[in-house]
């Protein structure tokens, strides 16, 4: 009777590992862009103020209006590596208010709504 892998162990080790850094980035990433296509927009200061960080939250705050900057932050996250803690944060004064419900344009939120999303992003990106 043989024994053995009939795949290389090191390299099916490298396979999921890759696997799983694929699923975390494009979870993470559409998570991300979850929450900032939900955030509403008056003068776009709201949206365009989410942060990206890995190890400690970037809780700094900018007169920044530019449609695009949210979701350049976002894209951070496809340099996600396993096993670190990635933040998003909105340091805005008036972010708490507009997530539980201060906005017409968001009255659920859009932290917690993408959160409920988080599970389906996974399942998808798993496939």
């Amino acid at each position: 009777m043989k024994t053995g892998w009939s795949v290389p162990l090191d390299k099916l080790v490298e396979k999921t590992k890759l696997d799983l850094e694929t699923v975390a980035r494009k979870t993470s990433l559409q998570l991300f862009s979850s929450v900032i296509n939900l955030s509403p927009v008056d003068t776009g200061r709201f949206r365009a103020n989410w942060n990206v960080a890995y190890g400690t939250p970037d809780r700094s705050v900018g007169q920044f209006t530019d449609a695009t900057r949210a979701q350049t932050e976002a894209s951070k996250a496809l340099t996600l590596e396993l096993g670190g803690v990635i933040y998003m944060t909105n340091s805005l004064p008036y972010a708490k208010r507009l997530e539980h419900g201060w906005s017409k344009q968001a009255p659920t939120g859009m932290v917690r709504k993408s959160a409920l999303m988080f599970t389906r992003f996974v399942r998808k990106n798993s496939r």
